[in-house]
């Protein structure tokens, strides 16, 4: 059984309402479809905290998708917009939700009343915010990834986020009460994949043989469900389209949307150690080995950075020795691009071939593009990037083509990129157990890590920093020092 707990918010769907405007405007204006806003907005209706509001804003101040798409229509600027401007409305909405956030005030309210005993469902991200906020104890608090390993018989389900066809397959499939705590656009979105399991069963209802055999005719009783946000809509659809291993990760940490985002939101990290440069979605260490995103981090923080260079190479092999079948694909798809850039290379020499694929949509620097087709990178940076180099091989193929030749190969890009960040995320929980509890873990044990190599690993590798200053920025390719860029590829 399934209900709700509505979130009553009339000012956050007029909100949404004049975004989805804004957005059509935006697009039969000018042909610009603004995927990353619907992934900023996906992000913002989940949080439950006030950084992760901050980071988003931050995000879309640095993102210029809307900025591109109007010069590429003809040299517009967002003052043409006026009062059907996107940005200047999701600015808003998340603003709204930073104020206020109604979603956590009626879900942690709703928990610390419930007298059944409830399973509740959290982004990873929220664990630790969410259990000093959470005092009953008939409440587990638990991430995505063990709900399925849990013993769930006779408890309450308790999600605060609804996604679309996927999660209505696992929800509606389970025998026990679940209970929806979402905004009305969520909710709407459920009923219109309920909608879709009636039309399943209408069509056997409604067949001949079924009239002729009891003569009475079926009458539909379904409601008609349309007060859905297009932008809403359309980052749901994509989520339907994600693979089983992705989209698994997408549950387990909302934010990994925005891996999707070409303009990545760095900080500049100036501390008693050295100055380096993260992800906002990157994660540090504190000094007490708990676990935190960059965009966490404040001055006079002390803080413990994860060396991913020292310990990528490791992280692979695992993946490859653990599902050879999966990697053996990605292995041919990554094989495959190298070939077609570096006969491009022969072909036309380097300067050339950085030119013709520039005219393409490449967007990283020379310096980098030499690194293409060698080393151990198994994809380019980019989407962009690995698309405008089957263009300039494919120079006979239209853009529909194209797309069908990458589709498999973008699948494997994202295989490979969602598998090293699980393995990644699972390196992690291994180094924060040993820095708490000094415990050593499964994959660091495969790998002879023991006890005093770890503890030299962690002197060496990861020194405290005392976090001197923090400057945010985006990594726009053409400014961006080579140095810089190294730093955060790695």
């Amino acid at each position: 059984m399934i209900s709700f707990r509505n979130i009553k918010s009339d000012e956050l769907e007029q909100l949404i309402s004049k975004l989805d405007e804004n957005i059509a405007f935006v697009n039969s204006e000018f042909g610009i479809e603004l995927k990353s806003y619907g992934t900023i907005l996906r992000i913002a209706i989940n949080a439950i905290q006030q950084e992760t509001i901050e980071n988003l804003t931050e995000r879309l101040s640095i993102n210029k998708e809307l900025e591109n798409g109007l010069e590429d229509a003809g040299g517009y600027t967002t003052d043409y917009l006026d009062e059907n401007n996107p940005k200047a409305e999701l600015l808003k909405i998340l603003k709204y939700l930073q104020d206020d956030l109604p979603k956590r005030n009626v879900l942690v309210n709703y928990l610390n009343k419930v007298t059944k005993k409830t399973i509740a469902v959290f982004d990873t991200n929220d664990l630790d915010f969410i259990s000093r906020q959470i005092r009953n104890r008939k409440v587990e608090i638990v991430p995505f990834s063990s709900l399925k390993k849990l013993e769930i018989k006779d408890k309450v389900l308790v999600v605060h986020s609804f996604n679309g066809q996927k999660d209505f397959d696992y929800l509606y499939n389970l025998v026990n009460e679940v209970v929806l705590v979402v905004y009305k656009q969520e909710k709407n979105l459920y009923y219109k994949c309920l909608n879709q399991r009636k039309k399943l069963i209408e069509s056997e209802i409604k067949s001949k043989d079924r009239f002729s055999i009891c003569g009475i005719e079926y009458k539909e009783v379904r409601d008609n469900i349309t007060d859905i946000s297009t932008t809403i809509n359309g980052i749901v659809s994509r989520l339907d389209e994600m693979n089983g291993r992705a989209y698994d990760g997408f549950k387990n940490e909302c934010d990994l949307l925005l891996n999707e985002i070409d303009e990545k939101l760095i900080y500049k990290i100036v501390s008693d150690v050295e100055t380096v440069f993260l992800e906002s979605n990157d994660t540090v260490f504190t000094e007490t080995g708990e676990l935190i995103k960059a965009y966490k981090i404040k001055k006079g923080n002390r803080v413990r950075i994860y060396p991913k260079e020292q310990l990528a190479e490791n992280l692979y092999q695992v993946a490859v020795e653990t599902e050879p079948d999966v990697f053996g694909t990605v292995e041919e798809h990554s094989a495959y691009w190298k070939q077609l850039i570096n006969e491009l290379r022969a072909n036309l020499g380097d300067e050339l071939l950085y030119k013709k694929l520039k005219e393409k949509g490449l967007k990283v620097l020379p310096t980098t593009l030499v690194t293409y087709g060698k080393g151990f990178r198994k994809f380019p940076m980019y989407k962009n990037d690995l698309r405008a180099i089957f263009k300039l091989y494919y120079l006979d193929k239209s853009d529909n083509e194209i797309d069908v030749i990458l589709k498999p190969i973008l699948k494997s890009k994202t295989t490979y990129s969602s598998t090293m960040i699980v393995l990644g995320r699972g390196l992690k929980q291994e180094l924060r157990l040993f820095l708490k509890k000094r415990r050593i873990g499964e994959i660091l044990a495969k790998k002879n890590f023991k006890e005093n190599t770890l503890q030299a690993f962690i002197n060496d590798f990861m020194p405290l920093h005392t976090v001197i200053d923090k400057e945010a920025f985006s990594d726009d390719i053409e400014f961006l020092e080579e140095t810089t860029l190294e730093q955060i590829e790695l």
